[in-house]
C-alpha cells in the first residue's frame, strides 16, 4: 500500500505529524524540481549544509523564487536557516520572512533558550502579521551542550512543536563513534523523544546520508518508530515511501487500538465511566494511546473511519 499524506487528517492545533522531512539544498536544481513533486510531509529548503559558504548570498537571493514555485502536493514548506551565531542568520531571517509560504523554520546547533528566542524576536519584527501566527519552530539537537539544556530548550517557546535528533554533529560533539545498529546512541535518541512526549512536542528521527536503502535502512526506520520519533529526516526522495510505512502503525497496533476506541465508546454511552475509573485506572492511558495510534494510521491514509463505524 502507498501511504501519501492525508493533510485533511492533520490536527486543527498548532501541532503536526511530520513523518518525513525532507532535506532540499538551494544549489541544487536537482532536487529543487523533485521537490515540487514530493509527496513528502515537510519540504525542507536547506541554507545552512546544503549552500557553501561562497554561496550563501547567491542562495538568499534565491531562496524566496524557489519557495514561490508551483507545487502538485501539500508539503509543509520550511527552510533550514544558519546556526545562531555564523553570522549568516541575521540576513538569512531578513529575506526569509517576506515569504508567505514559508510554514516551518529548523533552528540548526540550539544550545540554550536564547537562540529560540532570538529566532522568535525576528519573527515578531520582520514576518508579516500571517506569518506570526503561522511559522512554527523546528530545533535540532545536536550537541552535548544542548543534550544537557534541552528540558529548558523544549519549554522555552509556544512556537516551537518539534524537537529533532541531528546526528552527525552530535558524534563530532560527543566523539562517539557508532556501529552497526547505533546501540551508541541510544541514550540521546531516547533523550530527545523522551523529551518530546513529556513536553507535548512531535520529534523527528536521525538522517542517513547513506545512498543504499535496503533492509538496514528499513530496520533504522522502524527503530526510531519503535523509540517514540512521529517522524525521520530524509536526503533523498526514494527515502520518503520507506519512512511513511515504517511511520505508519501496523495492522494489529491499528485493530488494537480500534477496539480499545470502541470498547471506551461501548463503556461511555452505558454509563460505566465512574467504574471504569475506580476499577480501571488503566483505561484512560490506553485510550489515549489508541487516539494517537488513529491520528498516525490517518495521517498515513488509512481509513480509520470505517474500521470505526
Amino acid at each position: 500500500m502507498k501511504l501519501v499524506p492525508n493533510t485533511k487528517a492533520q490536527p486543527k492545533d498548532k501541532r503536526r505529524i511530520r513523518r518525513s522531512l525532507l532535506y532540499v539544498a538551494i544549489s541544487d536544481q536537482e532536487r529543487i524540481d523533485r521537490s515540487l513533486t514530493s509527496n513528502t510531509d515537510l519540504v525542507m529548503y536547506d541554507m545552512e549544509d546544503g549552500v557553501p559558504l561562497d554561496l550563501k548570498e547567491v542562495g538568499r537571493n534565491n531562496i524566496i523564487n524557489i519557495l514561490n514555485l508551483p507545487r502538485t502536493t501539500n508539503s509543509e514548506i520550511g527552510v533550514r536557516i544558519n546556526s545562531i551565531g555564523s553570522g549568516h542568520e541575521v540576513e538569512d531571517l531578513k529575506v526569509v520572512l517576506q515569504s508567505d509560504k514559508v510554514e516551518v523554520l529548523l533552528i540548526p546547533k540550539v544550545e540554550s533558550p536564547s537562540d529560540i528566542h532570538f529566532v522568535c524576536n525576528m519573527i515578531d519584527l520582520y514576518a508579516t502579521e500571517e506569518g506570526k501566527k503561522r511559522i512554527r519552530l523546528i530545533t535540532a539537537i545536536e550537541t552535548g551542550l544542548a543534550m544537557m539544556n534541552i528540558k529548558e530548550i523544549a519549554q522555552c517557546s509556544d512556537r516551537l512543536d518539534t524537537l529533532m535528533f541531528a546526528v552527525y554533529d552530535y558524534l563530532i560533539s560527543t566523539e562517539t563513534t557508532v556501529s552497526p545498529g547505533f546501540p551508541e546512541l541510544y541514550y540521546a535518541r531516547s533523550l530527545v523523544s523522551n523529551t518530546a512526549h513529556a513536553y507535548g512536542l512531535e520529534s523527528i528521527d536521525m538522517v542517513n546520508v547513506s545512498i543504499e536503502n535496503g533492509e538496514s535502512f528499513v530496520e533504522e526506520c522502524k527503530q526510531g518508530y519503535r523509540m517514540g520519533f512521529t517522524g525521520k529526516q530524509a536526503i533523498n526522495t526514494n527515502q520518503i515511501d520507506i519512512i511513511f510505512n515504517a511511520y505508519c502503525p501496523d495492522s494489529q497496533a491499528i485493530e488494537k487500538a480500534v477496539k480499545t476506541i470502541k470498547d471506551f465508546q461501548n463503556r461511555t454511552q452505558k454509563s460505566l465511566g465512574s467504574q471504569m475509573l475506580d476499577n480501571k485506572v488503566a483505561d484512560i492511558p490506553y485510550f489515549k494511546w489508541a487516539e494517537r495510534v488513529l491520528r498516525r494510521a490517518r495521517i498515513s491514509g488509512v481509513d480509520v473511519d470505517s474500521l470505526l463505524a
